[in-house]
């Protein structure tokens, strides 16, 4: 408690969830550490959802300068995780006696002594018009002639969009390492994918327009799109699980060296292993203020669980029990054969060096 309050603030590094940090999580985890500690904190998070390098950026910048961390917790894409790692900038934590919450996680999730996933999927995936989409099993389905006109892919800068090069490159038996054989990939994408492509974009409000309006039926994005779609009740949009596997980029939490908090930040991630990130009360302040179906939406987006058995049981009522919970998110077991096979196959150290250049290949085959 002494170290808690000698401490006294903390600094996040984040996405922004559409709103949810500043009125869920800074008063959520303030009282978590009030709660559990009785001690009055300040918190603080540094939010993007565009260019996180940014983050990395700035740590480095710091390490040169022989400045300390500018952030306590980074709270970001597992590919930042592999880059910290590689550069010998993250700090060995667990298992630690500030994180009791570890012990309900499934060890597939948790990478000592260095991170553990706070989701237990983000998924780079298209949303689904489940009543057109029947034939479509497998990345290689997205050639159908059915679907001329009837899907987006991302913008060709996001990393969405190369990981769906990876694994299209995966299913056709290509390695994406053997440059020879990932430009076989990528004309057998711009031949046989790309006519039936509507637009390539990225922008989410565009994205919810054109499935919701039934323009396209296949409208690539992230998972949080068709769970919030699933949450407002539009329930003929929704997921597919699709072989070989699905592309997976979760948020790993890891303390930078240096950090300048380093007890509340081993707190922070035993709050975001706890259930009040995991299944958040809808009840609670930064929910109960919204629309009811705004709330929906803005829960099922932030959910991404769950990491194992013990967090079933918060489950809630109001989405219907386990049963319709596990239409819309993976199981733990859909999760070991449809998801963590991205883990061990995409590369992101690799895939991020190369991008430039499959992009550029692609675009000069399009014409674009």
């Amino acid at each position: 408690v002494a170290e808690i309050k000698k401490e006294g603030s903390i600094t996040i590094a984040d996405w922004t969830y559409w709103g949810l940090v500043d009125t869920y999580f800074i008063p959520s985890f303030k009282s978590y550490v009030k709660n559990k500690y009785g001690v009055d904190i300040e918190v603080k998070f540094v939010g993007t959802q565009e260019a996180k390098g940014g983050f990395m950026y700035q740590l480095y910048s710091a390490y040169q300068a022989g400045l300390p961390a500018p952030y306590d917790a980074m709270h970001i894409e597992i590919n930042f995780f592999e880059e910290a790692k590689a550069k010998d900038v993250a700090e060995p934590f667990l298992p630690s006696p500030l994180v009791p919450n570890l012990a309900f996680v499934d060890p597939v999730f948790i990478f000592a002594p260095y991170g553990v996933q706070f989701q237990q999927h983000a998924m780079v995936t298209p949303v689904f018009n489940l009543e057109k989409t029947d034939f479509v099993k497998s990345w290689l389905d997205l050639a159908d002639p059915r679907l001329k006109g009837k899907i987006t892919l991302w913008s060709l800068s996001d990393n969405g969009f190369w990981a769906f090069l990876a694994t299209v490159a995966t299913a056709l038996g290509y390695d994406y390492k053997n440059p020879e054989q990932m430009n076989k990939a990528i004309e057998w994408v711009a031949k046989n994918i790309h006519p039936n492509v509507l637009k390539y974009t990225s922008d989410e409000a565009e994205i919810i327009e054109l499935s919701e309006k039934n323009v396209t039926w296949i409208t690539s994005y992230w998972c949080c799109s068709y769970e919030m779609e699933q949450a407002a009740g539009n329930k003929w949009l929704g997921p597919k699980l699709l072989e070989p596997f699905m592309p997976n980029l979760p948020g790993v939490v890891w303390i930078p060296k240096k950090a300048q908090h380093p007890v509340l930040a081993q707190i922070y991630v035993d709050w975001l292993l706890s259930k009040e990130f995991q299944f958040p009360d809808i009840n609670s302040p930064g929910f109960k203020e919204l629309n009811p179906t705004e709330a929906k939406k803005l829960w099922a987006g932030m959910i991404e669980g769950p990491l194992g058995p013990y967090y079933e049981q918060f489950i809630p009522d109001w989405w219907g029990g386990k049963e319709n919970f596990y239409k819309v998110f993976p199981t733990l077991d859909q999760y070991k054969k449809y998801i963590y096979p991205s883990m061990q196959i995409l590369d992101w150290e690799y895939i991020n060096a190369h991008a430039e250049e499959w992009v550029s290949y692609y675009q000069k085959l399009i014409g674009g």
